[in-house]
């Protein structure tokens, strides 16, 4: 009949492959399991990656940028200038034994070149160094040229000088401390610590994200669960529906049933048909979402299969005792404590700053005499020949100060904001771990009656059908037993699939759910 030969058909255009496929290649089904399914998505799910490409990419900068601050610093700084300046004068000089005036021309040559090396470093502690050497080369030179202002008028040139010594150097090494301040070093190393803080909010929020793709994955895979079974639970249900229809219709043809029987079941089959079209429909779009999610960044297999079952298995853990183990595990919650600790901190920073600045420098500079070469110049210097020493008090103190007694007053409403957060999110997340163990234990209860009752249905129906051989029932009946077994059928199996939805929901909500599931973060 018909009914025969629908179904074949339609489970030949569920998986995949037109009628005459027996002479293609058959495809490769993929089975997976609960975990075999996280463990794919957490390689390619294109969120997990995304994720993971930022988590790599703050671990790998980590402190990077803040330790900079405290590096050592090498700078050379290189200058050089030529300049020629001359002037006029009126003189007397002597002249074939007369004395005779003249006017005077002077040209001066000046070259000059310098390399200044520096190395400085800011300390942890709140101090600073900086060494600095500065060889230089001064090297100048004169011309002067006389014009005889009498008879015979002549022109000659006079003296010429130049710098025998053009050589000379300095060098010298300070170091400033604060003193006021807490010597600075909270003030100094703050950005450092709050960086570091930074990295582990990022090993927090990556595994908060990968824990909320694990709870996705379980539930587009019992999503899928739910939608094989209910096509199954279909299938079944028109195969009793065809066998009553095809018992029914054989007691027409031999007169011990009314015609009027035949026409009940024929209804019950095409209504079961139209079940079976919106299940595969369900399913076909469930998979489609499981791929999605499972599969975002490589190749699909051909089909897949699930192996896993929804079951009961019993939480042996009390509610207080859960809600404890979400406030020491979720990772919202680190994160708002690094947000509290760095608020502290920025406070502490700012109550700091409403102090006067007060700090201390101590130096050395040396220097060379001047030379014909930079040798004996630099000899002197390493020999301290010529030593120099200053030590510096800097006090400073804005009379009103309000730009710090802003930033102070910015700081406690942050530490308030934070305070006031860390506790909100400790609210909802109690909030949330009571509403889902609840929920898991309303799960376990109706597994436990949604069992019962579909016991009692099978019994029912059994019990109708024999009335109905036994001539003292109709189909309708039957039909009505049936229904109700297929409603107890749906309903056993959503309490199974909301149970596991639920054991996913509350590990989710303690924070527990990769340890759960063996899941490492790497």
């Amino acid at each position: 009949m018909f009914v025969s030969r629908l179904i074949p058909a339609l489970a030949v255009c569920l998986c995949g492959l037109s009628p005459d496929a027996g002479a293609q290649t058959a495809k490769v089904v993929k089975r997976l399991s609960l975990q075999d399914a996280i463990q794919d998505a957490l390689a390619n799910n294109l969120s997990v990656e995304i994720q993971r490409t930022s988590w790599q990419g703050i671990r790998e900068a980590g402190t990077l940028g803040e330790e900079a601050a405290f590096e050592w610093n090498f700078g050379i700084t290189g200058s050089g200038g030529w300049r020629k300046s001359g002037g006029s004068s009126y003189s007397t000089v002597p002249f074939d034994d007369d004395i005779l005036n003249a006017q005077v021309d002077t040209s001066t040559y000046s070259n000059t070149r310098s390399i200044t090396t520096t190395v400085d470093r800011r300390f942890q502690w709140g101090g600073s160094m900086r060494f600095n050497y500065t060889p230089s080369y001064s090297g100048s030179s004169s011309e002067t040229m006389y014009t005889l202002l009498d008879p015979p008028y002549t022109a000659f040139p006079g003296r010429t000088s130049s710098n025998m010594r053009p050589y000379s150097g300095s060098w010298g090494l300070s170091y400033t401390q604060d003193l006021l301040r807490g010597f600075g070093r909270k003030v100094t190393t703050a950005q450092l610590v709050i960086a570091r803080r930074g990295m582990e909010a990022a090993d927090a929020n990556f595994q908060r994200a990968v824990q909320n793709e694990v709870a996705n994955v379980e539930r587009v895979y019992w999503n899928l669960v739910d939608a094989q079974m209910r096509l199954t639970n279909a299938r079944q249900s028109l195969e009793i529906a065809e066998i009553q229809l095809q018992e029914n219709s054989f007691k027409v043809e031999i007169g011990t049933m009314a015609p009027i029987e035949v026409t009940s079941a024929e209804a019950s089959v095409a209504q079961r048909e139209v079940s079976i079209i919106r299940a595969e429909a369900d399913l076909l779009n469930a998979k489609d979402a499981f791929m999605r999610t499972v599969y975002s960044t490589t190749e699909r297999p051909d089909d897949i299969e699930l192996t896993d079952a929804p079951g009961l298995t019993q939480f042996n853990l009390e509610e207080e005792a859960a809600i404890e183990t979400a406030l020491n595990n979720r990772a919202e919650l680190l994160t708002r404590r690094i947000e509290l600790e760095n608020a502290k901190l920025s406070e502490e920073v700012s109550q700091i700053n409403l102090r006067p600045n007060l700090s201390t420098s101590i130096s050395y500079n040396g220097s060379g005499i001047t030379a014909s070469a930079i040798g004996p110049v630099n000899s002197d210097l390493l020999a301290f020949r010529f030593p120099g020493y200053n030590i510096n008090i800097n006090f400073s103190m804005p009379l009103q100060n309000k730009s710090a007694r802003a930033s102070n007053i910015r700081a406690r409403a942050n530490l308030r904001s934070a305070e006031l957060a860390l506790r909100d999110q400790e609210l909802g997340i109690i909030l949330e771990v009571r509403t889902a163990y609840r929920n898991l234990q309303a799960a376990e209860k109706s597994i436990i009656a949604s069992e019962k009752s579909r016991i009692l249905a099978q019994q029912q129906y059994d019990a109708e059908r024999m009335r109905l051989e036994g001539g003292l029932s109709t189909t309708f009946n039957v039909q009505i037993r049936q229904n109700e077994l297929d409603n107890a059928i749906t309903t056993e199996l959503n309490a199974k699939i909301q149970h596991a939805n639920a054991q996913t929901t509350l590990q989710s909500a303690m924070g527990t759910l990769l340890d759960y599931r063996n899941i490492k973060i790497q």
